[in-house]
């Protein structure tokens, strides 16, 4: 721990003591400071804070050269001319360096297969069936959790008091605790306990809450996919990345809902849940045929499928009368530009990328797809503020990812 002027402060540090003023807590300690938080010290006439220190451990050269031989590959369709997504490069790089010398080997050819297929049947075979078809079979043995449409019916009135909210929510025992646990978490960083839903409402929003059980009763739903298709911790674990991602970010651009962000992060990708529980030969099928050749996932399932994971998410959203702005979100994140809510399916796009980037240390083995021409400027990101976004996201995905999925 060392006391550091507030003129020497800059973004990425953590905070080693919370930070009080005349009896009110300003930031907690283990906080990772933005630019923000600095400007906020200092208009407080904050002179100095407590900072964590330690020895860095930098990757020697063997490291950085055997990753940034095994990162490139996954970086091929993006714009290398970028500095923001230089910048990206090289966190991942980085980030892969420093597993490598933790004692990680980089992922074998063998490793890229899967086993365990053979008592396992597609619902159809390729041009025999639709995104529909999918859908209405997987609907058919399943409906979405009740509590759900409880919540979202609860929130729609406006004349609906924080307590009523919470009551319908605790309805649920377990959507209850979790959704506490996520309100607890490093994602929203209050300086004290919340230990009710009615506080946990009046300080997040009846609505912004209902997002948040939307996702986590989304998680709940699939719980049942055989291991031997995918592995699930890494499933849920770029999932997770995605939505905690897409809320940094979602706080720095105006006009956006952090909290429907991060919800469309974290169900971004279910459409492929659904289809390895319907096509399972046929997605296991895309998903090696897109690590082995270094393509975009989405590309090599309509390759082998004719449609793809978005396709399948937007049919069973709307079957499932999820809300529009979160499914418009999520099944136009590959092409935000051409969508009306263009922001926020692009940042759910740049969140995607950014957990691919740093999903490639903890074995993630699927390219990046690139994001669309304009996007940087659209939301205003660069290389400085890439760094602090990822900064912020190392602070809050593990204690985040046990607390869930631990």
């Amino acid at each position: 721990m060392q006391s550091i002027s507030i003129d020497d402060v800059t973004p990425g540090m953590v905070l080693a003591t919370s930070i009080e003023q005349s009896g009110r807590m300003l930031l907690p300690k283990g906080s990772v400071l933005t630019d923000s938080n600095i400007a906020v010290f200092k208009r407080q006439g904050i002179e100095s804070v407590e900072i964590i220190t330690a020895d860095k451990v930098e990757p020697d050269e063997e490291s950085i050269d055997h990753a940034y031989a095994y990162v490139k590959d996954y970086f091929i369709f993006v714009d290398h001319s970028h500095p923001a997504m230089i910048q990206m490069f090289d966190i991942a790089v980085y980030k892969t360096a420093m597993k490598l010398m933790e004692g990680w080997r980089l992922p074998t050819l063998e490793e890229r297969t899967v086993l365990g297929l053979d008592d396992m049947r597609d619902l159809f075979y390729r041009d025999e069936g639709s995104v529909e078809d999918v859908v209405d079979a997987e609907l058919k043995l399943a409906s979405f959790p009740d509590i759900f449409f409880k919540v979202k019916e609860a929130v729609s009135d406006e004349q609906t008091s924080a307590q009523h909210i919470a009551e319908v929510v605790g309805l649920d025992v377990g959507l209850s605790t979790q959704l506490l646990k996520l309100v607890n978490s490093p994602l929203y960083g209050f300086p004290s306990e919340i230990s009710s839903l009615v506080r946990a409402v009046a300080l997040i929003g009846g609505r912004e809450l209902c997002t948040l059980a939307l996702g986590l009763s989304t998680i709940g739903y699939f719980r049942d996919i055989p291991p031997e298709l995918v592995d699930m911790h890494s499933f849920w674990l770029h999932s997770l990345t995605c939505g905690v991602f897409s809320k940094i970010i979602a706080e720095q651009v105006d006009g956006v809902i952090p909290e429907e962000m991060f919800t469309a992060g974290l169900l971004h990708d279910v459409g492929r849940l659904v289809l390895f529980k319907k096509m399972p030969c046929s997605a296991v099928q895309a998903m090696l045929y897109a690590r082995e050749n270094f393509i975009p996932l989405m590309e090599a399932e309509d390759m082998v499928l004719g449609f793809n994971h978005s396709q399948i998410a937007e049919s069973m959203f709307e079957k499932w009368n999820f809300p529009a702005n979160l499914t418009e979100i999520i099944s136009s994140h590959h092409a935000p530009m051409n969508c009306t809510l263009n922001k926020e399916a692009g940042i759910l796009q740049l969140a995607d990328n950014l957990a691919l980037s740093v999903g490639i240390a903890d074995g993630g083995m699927y390219v990046l797809p690139g994001v669309d021409e304009g996007l940087w400027e659209l939301l205003n990101i660069d290389e400085d503020r890439l760094s602090q976004i990822v900064a912020d996201y190392d602070y809050q995905i593990k204690e985040l990812f046990n607390t869930f999925f631990g």
